[in-house]
């Protein structure tokens, strides 16, 4: 198998909601194997096309405010089915049927409401997490040269594209020599409306968010069990990589130790 086969592709899109009275921000990606993605694509073009009556390549975005949203349960209780939510039940079967892999952060931090940091030189601590995340499973699946990972976003408007670009080249440019030889260094944007990744990703926000409080639409838990079963699993801690991040945690102080009264200290070499 070619080197270049073995390549991931990373989806990454944002969401804000408002759960039960309180602001939740949501941070989800998806990843393909590249040597899958196009077969993907094709499939998510008939699920729009078949199922939302799609007949162009940016009709019919999938998208979780419209697959989710109350009127799409209430037309499945009164009528016994909603297209939207069997777009969305597709979508997940194809991130199955082509190996991909979904990852997760929420927060109701006010400071990282923003999730992307507008400082261009510092990436905000969910998209951090996200990003180590991304690199256990780049390591996990596809190792050696020529297997790189290549992240992909929702353009959300030049100003702001470019700061984000710049804080995840600096990114991975700065926190250690490996994640060069795993990630490429420059992220792409895309339209999500044409994006079947982007699009997929979407759907994983919307229900993330809503894990701040899983009662608050319990109609949801079902999908969210799904997201559960696609999540990439850390193999040496069998953590899923779906969380919520509220505070960093400080690494704590080295305690120096205290040298005997009247003793000298060693002399550095």
């Amino acid at each position: 198998m070619p080197p270049y086969s073995r390549a991931v592709l990373y989806f990454v899109d944002e969401t804000w909601q408002e759960i039960n009275g309180k602001d939740v921000g949501a941070l989800a990606a998806v990843a393909i194997p590249r040597a899958r993605y196009n077969a993907f694509c094709r499939e998510i073009w008939q699920i729009k096309h078949n199922v939302l009556g799609a007949d162009e390549l940016s009709d019919s975005e999938i998208k979780g405010t419209n697959c989710f949203a109350k009127a799409a349960f209430r037309r499945l209780e009164t009528q016994g089915h909603s297209t939207l939510l069997q777009a969305a039940e597709e979508t997940f079967a194809a991130i199955e049927k082509y190996r991909g892999s979904v990852f997760a952060v929420w927060t109701t931090h006010e400071e990282w409401m923003l999730l992307r940091n507008p400082q261009s030189t510092a990436l905000s601590h969910p998209y951090k997490v996200l990003m180590r995340e991304f690199m256990k499973h780049k390591l996990a699946s596809a190792k050696g040269s020529g297997r790189q990972g290549l992240l992909f976003f929702d353009n959300r408007g030049f100003k702001e594209d470019l700061g984000a670009a710049c804080a995840v080249q600096n990114f991975i440019s700065r926190v250690g020599m490996e994640w060069r030889g795993h990630f490429m260094q420059v992220p792409h944007f895309t339209p999500s409306a044409v994006s079947p990744g982007i699009q997929a990703a979407d759907l994983v926000a919307y229900l993330a968010a809503h894990q701040h409080d899983r009662e608050f639409r319990a109609e949801l838990k079902p999908y969210w069990e799904t997201v559960n079963r696609l999540a990439f699993v850390n193999p040496l801690n069998s953590q899923k990589a779906l969380r919520a991040v509220e505070e960093v945690k400080k690494k704590p102080k080295r305690r120096r130790r205290k040298r005997a009264s009247g003793a000298k200290a060693p002399k550095r070499r």
